[in-house]
């Protein structure tokens, strides 16, 4: 029986997929690529989201950095909860300004754009030694309505935009840091 020629590149489409879905994965492997939040048993060291839950998060000043704490509570500690006796500790400095945008004729402005900056360093219980230090910063701009209650509401939500993208940054920096097993920074970073 002959084949179409359609009926046969349809068959040799299906073949290359099926042959790409199935060496797609052992090439990314024998790369190294492996998921952050995995299972590291084999490697016998603890996994990521066990490191990440055995972080103690410091009180951050204000309200702003008790959203940010509570966001970053939220995403460090998913399965057991705050830990009783932490490894490390997390120390965020937080700083924000606003800038207006837009300025009219009569001075005054109908955009605004807030700048929030957290400065952070993992620090070691045991030892004290600072183990991880960077920072991380997001900008949002929001309007400014005549309306002040709109303008108050808009800023807040400006606020929590913000911060939400800061705890998303600072939690996808130390979970790559705990999964690279990255030792103490030299001094000259500190």
């Amino acid at each position: 029986m002959l084949l179409s020629d359609g009926v046969l590149k349809t068959a040799v489409r299906k073949a290359v997929l099926g042959a790409m879905l199935v060496a797609g994965p052992l090439a990314l492997s024998a790369c190294g690529f492996h998921t952050v939040y995995g299972d590291h048993s084999l490697s016998g060291k603890p996994s990521t989201r066990a490191q990440m839950e055995s972080v103690s998060i410091d009180i951050i000043p204000d309200r702003i950095g008790q959203v940010l704490r509570n966001n970053l509570i939220d995403r460090f500690y998913q399965d057991a909860g705050r830990p009783a006796k932490p490894d490390y500790r997390l120390n965020v400095r937080l700083n924000s300004y606003k800038e207006d945008l837009g300025i009219q004729r009569d001075a005054t402005a109908t955009r605004a754009r807030l700048h929030v900056l957290a400065d952070y360093q993992l620090i070691d219980n045991k030892t004290g030694k600072t183990l991880y230090r960077t920072s991380s910063r997001s900008i949002v701009s929001y309007d400014i309505s005549e309306a002040q209650y709109s303008t108050m509401v808009t800023e807040q939500d400006a606020y929590d935009r913000a911060l939400t993208e800061v705890a998303e940054e600072i939690t996808t920096r130390l979970a790559l840091y705990f999964d690279r097993g990255s030792v103490v920074q030299s001094a000259k970073d500190q």
